[in-house]
């Protein structure tokens, strides 16, 4: 049997039922959902039944079938969604990089902004290696529980590196890896299988493609 390309990929992902059976997927622009009873939120609050409560809390179909479309293309157990690429960027640093952060080759300015100005003014380690120094990661990764940080491409100079070497220096040492694949996406590229334990998207860039929206 072929394997399903990542059109057929992203359909099928699909787990919201359109009540009014369109198969398209409907935009849901609220904040809030209307319940019958009392009961009826209780049992929502309590997890007891399936239902959505507050779309700040990522409970909007909208966007729980963005992060089942990408997690599905990535390879992943599960996606979560932010306002922007940064967001996503300073909640994976921030909840990983509490012992320590990583960091080889090219970044992204925002990135490289947060880490100098945010990380290390909350006294989180920060190294910088250059992408010729990638051999030298493991030398940094004396303590375990630290978080190995990069982009392959890279923002804007396309540089690549290697995610499955760096994987197995990240993995041999106790570290965590994440890696933005904003560049890439995952139609050229899936860091999950390549060793990665995370992977992060702009998708106000390659994902989004028109310049028109910031996710």
């Amino acid at each position: 049997m072929k394997t399903p390309g990542p059109a057929t990929r992203i359909i099928h992902n699909r787990r919201h039922k359109d009540p009014q059976g369109s198969p398209y997927s409907p935009v849901y622009n609220t904040t809030t959902y209307r319940f019958e009873n009392t009961k009826a939120l209780l049992d929502v609050i309590g997890k007891r039944t399936e239902g959505n409560l507050y779309t700040r809390w990522g409970t909007n179909p909208s966007i729980q079938e963005l992060e089942q479309g990408l997690a599905g293309l990535e390879n992943a157990e599960e996606g979560l969604a932010f306002a922007s690429g940064m967001a996503a960027i300073s909640a994976t640093l921030l909840a990983h990089g509490r012992n320590g952060i990583v960091c080889v080759g090219d970044l992204y300015g925002g990135t490289q902004e947060f880490l100098i100005n945010h990380c290390q003014a909350l006294g989180i380690p920060v190294t910088f290696l250059f992408r010729e120094q990638q051999d030298e990661l493991a030398n940094h990764l004396t303590e375990p529980g630290k978080l190995v940080y990069f982009e392959t491409p890279a923002n804007p100079n396309m540089r690549l590196l290697d995610i499955r070497k760096l994987a197995q220096t990240a993995h041999q040492h106790g570290a965590l890896m994440a890696v933005d694949n904003t560049f890439a996406s995952p139609i050229n590229q899936k860091p999950l299988d390549l060793g990665a334990d995370l992977s992060l998207h702009s998708a106000s860039k390659y994902l989004g493609g028109h310049s028109d929206i910031t996710a």
